[in-house]
């Protein structure tokens, strides 16, 4: 019994706790489309990197006639549509400030039409889903918290074919801490009617052990319970509150804490005085630390024998550039690519300026000293012999007039790796990268190739004998192939006069004994065909001959 129950605890609240942590907001909107006809519209949210599963298909929708009993209407089963899925952009609006990592967020939009008759009790609408994300910091326990999407047609609205009021945009998905909140949470309304904009707390909903309610959960609705203190409707994010104009439905605000947090946004519409509907929104910020700007490049200090330069930006948290490639020379050229290539008039020194976020505060400058030097010289390189067998060596020869030092790659063939001329004896073919140094700080790098050709696959590096004498004497005894070479593969075989095949190999190591079919095999002479590959991708080496076996 006990083990029956763990089991029914793990695959539905366990489970759904697991598979159910992704909502980030959303809303649910309707138009009225005459005759009784309305286009229901819902959006999700859902976190990219901290949630599963997936957005629900369908998503059920609940329509109840509003009232103490709450009738169930319709229970709408709106179709997931792939191409409404769309991952939100991550935007800052300040130079100054980088995108924070791992901020994902994906919308889903589902649509679809249902007639209601007139009902003089009104309509509620709601979509429900479990759970919120687990980094949310302003709830007390997001991964058991749910979401309800609720919108509401009044008698009124029905009467007059009223269509609910939209925002215009969604939040941005992420905001940077200790930076001001600028939003324009407005709104538009097909009907033209006024619209009046405020915080609002967003409903709860079904809990992890049932995450998808079908049909969701009749009305009423109850509001969230903030993690008060310090959240509350009045310090949602903490630091500077967030506050919304109730008439353009402009936010404003200044968080201090990095985490996520839940808002609520509600506009409601009023046509002669009177309140036809509310729409509202449940969405989640994100607070991150976005950093400040640093500009840095690479450049050696000192480039030799050419005029072009390429800039090597390694800047961090700026996506805003100005280059000059002559500081000190009030118009000297500039560029606002990411890493530019400039080519200079003439040699010299110059003074090279990087700024990071330009023309903005928090812009950081950095500096660097720059050293066009024409040398006019080449390094040569030679390898005396250019080829040489396996175990022999070649010299190397390195030459740069007025050269103070000479460096060669690493390498376990050469005798020394800090001479003009050191022996090379390489087991392959290789090629030998040498680095002169001059006075002025100049480098030059060349290289030189030794081949070492393959040994020939043939004899006498691969031997097989011609003849044998299985007497027991100890000397000849079996009929062998001999290498010194490695071998990828090797098949042999011995035919007698008539041409019947006695023995095959197919291994370095197989050899015949002088029997076939547990019997000696006269003295006489008997044919074989050779096949050798000695490393793979070469050709093949063959041979046919007689081999003579003697008792």
């Amino acid at each position: 019994m006990f083990r029956t129950v763990l089991l029914l605890l793990l695959c539905t609240g366990f489970s759904a706790r697991l598979l159910a942590t992704h909502i980030v907001g959303g809303e649910i909107t309707y138009r009225c489309l005459g005759g009784n006809d309305y286009e229901i519209t819902l959006t999700v949210y859902r976190d990219c990197y901290n949630g599963v599963p997936w957005f629900d298909n369908p998503a059920r929708v609940g329509v109840y006639e509003k009232g103490s009993d709450s009738v169930l209407v319709r229970n709408l089963a709106l179709t997931y549509n792939a191409f409404s899925n769309d991952t939100l952009p991550v935007q800052l609006n300040n130079p100054c400030l980088t995108l924070p990592p791992d901020v994902c967020v994906h919308k889903a939009t589902y649509k679809t039409i249902v007639n209601l008759p007139f009902n003089p009790n009104g309509y509620i609408l709601v979509y429900q889903r479990c759970c919120r994300n687990w980094l949310i910091r302003n709830l007390p326990d997001p991964l058991n918290t749910g979401i309800s999407f609720v919108a509401e047609i009044s008698p009124q609205s029905q009467l007059e074919c009223n269509n609910a009021a939209t925002f215009d945009n969604w939040p941005p998905v992420a905001i940077c801490v200790h930076q001001p909140i600028d939003f324009d949470h407005s709104a538009s309304d097909a009907d033209g009617d006024s619209l009046v904009y405020r915080l609002c707390t967003p409903f709860n909903g079904p809990d992890s052990l049932r995450p998808a309610p079908n049909p969701p959960l009749a009305p009423p609705y109850q509001e969230l319970i903030w993690q008060d203190p310090p959240y509350n409707l009045n310090n949602l994010l903490g630091g500077d509150p967030l506050v919304i104009d109730p008439h353009t439905g402009f936010m404003t605000g200044i968080p201090n804490t990095i985490g996520n947090f839940v808002v609520g946004v509600c506009v409601d519409e009023f046509r002669a005085g009177e309140l036809l509907s509310t729409t509202r929104r449940d969405f989640q910020y994100n607070v991150a630390d976005c950093g400040q700007p640093n500009a840095a490049f690479f450049l050696p200090e000192i480039v030799c024998d050419t005029l072009t330069v390429r800039f090597v930006n390694q800047s961090t948290n700026s996506d805003v550039f100005r280059w000059y490639f002559d500081w000190e020379n009030p118009n000297g050229a500039t560029s606002t690519d990411f890493s530019p290539n400039y080519t200079y008039p003439d040699t010299g020194t110059y003074v090279v300026a990087l700024i990071a976020a330009p023309g903005f505060p928090c812009a950081d400058t950095f500096l660097y000293t720059l050293q066009l030097v024409e040398t006019g010289l080449g390094l040569s390189v030679t390898a005396d012999p250019e080829e040489i067998m396996e175990g022999d060596s070649s010299m190397l020869l390195a030459d740069l007039p007025g050269a103070i030092s000479y460096s060669w790659m690493q390498s376990n063939t050469l005798t020394d790796l800090g001479v003009a001329d050191p022996l090379a004896f390489p087991l392959q073919t290789t090629t030998y990268t040498v680095t002169a140094l001059l006075p002025n700080g100049c480098q030059k790098s060349g290289s030189v190739t030794v081949r070492v050709p393959p040994p020939v696959c043939a004899e006498p590096l691969v031997f097989f004998p011609t003849g044998f004498s299985p007497n027991g004497d100890g000397e000849n005894d079996a009929l062998q192939l001999e290498s010194s070479l490695n071998i990828s593969s090797v098949y042999w075989a011995i035919f007698n006069r008539w041409g019947e095949k006695i023995y095959e190999a197919t291994q370095l190591a197989d050899s015949w004994d002088g029997n076939y079919k547990g019997q000696p095999q006269p003295a006489e002479t008997y044919g074989f065909i050779l096949r050798v590959v000695c490393q793979e991708g070469q050709p093949a080496w063959t041979k046919k001959g007689n081999v003579t076996l003697l008792r």
